[in-house]
C-alpha cells in the first residue's frame, strides 16, 4: 500500500469517527442535549411544585385573616398589638402571570458528580491527534524500503 493511500484510509477512518462521535449530530452532542433536557425537566418539575405551594399559600392568605396576620407579623416584625389591614384589590380581566426566569441548575441541586470536558476541547484534541496520526502514517510508510513488485500485496 502506498503512503498516500494509507494516509487517505486513516483520514477516512478519522473523519468517520469524528462525524459519528463529535460532530453537531454525533453521539457526544446527543448525550449533552439529553442531559440538558433531563436537567431542564427536573427544573420545570421543581418550579411546578414550588408554584403549587405558592398558589396554595396565596389562596390561604386571601381567605384566612388569621393566616394573613401571622404572615404579616412574621415578615414585617409586627407586635401582637399591631393591627393588620387588608385592602381589597380590584380584579383585572387579564390573568397574565409574570414571567419568572429559572434558577441556575447548581442552585437546584442538579450538578453532576464529575465534570466532563467541553465538547470543543474534545474536538480540538481529536482533530490534532488525527492530523498527527495521518502525517505519522504517511512519513513512516514513506521511509520504509521499497519492496519489489513480486512481494507487494497491492
Amino acid at each position: 500500500m502506498t503512503p498516500s493511500k494509507a494516509s487517505l484510509l486513516v483520514t477516512y477512518i478519522c473523519a468517520g469517527l469524528y462525524l459519528g462521535l463529535l460532530s453537531e449530530s454525533g453521539i457526544a452532542e446527543r448525550m449533552r442535549l439529553e442531559k440538558e433536557l433531563q436537567n431542564l425537566n427536573a427544573e420545570v418539575e421543581r418550579l411546578v411544585v414550588e408554584n403549587q405551594g405558592l398558589e396554595e399559600k396565596e389562596r390561604r392568605l386571601k381567605n384566612d385573616a388569621y393566616a394573613l396576620e401571622q404572615e404579616a407579623r412574621k415578615y414585617y416584625l409586627l407586635s401582637e398589638t399591631a393591627h393588620v389591614l387588608k385592602f381589597e384589590e380590584s380584579i383585572s380581566h387579564t390573568t397574565e402571570k409574570p414571567k419568572v426566569l429559572p434558577a441556575t441548575l447548581h442552585t437546584a441541586g442538579l450538578s453532576a458528580d464529575w465534570k466532563e470536558p467541553p465538547l470543543f476541547l474534545l474536538r480540538f484534541f481529536f482533530i490534532s491527534f488525527s492530523v498527527f496520526l495521518i502525517l505519522g502514517v504517511y512519513f513512516k510508510l514513506k521511509r520504509l524500503q521499497p519492496m519489489s513488485n513480486d512481494k507487494r500485496l497491492n
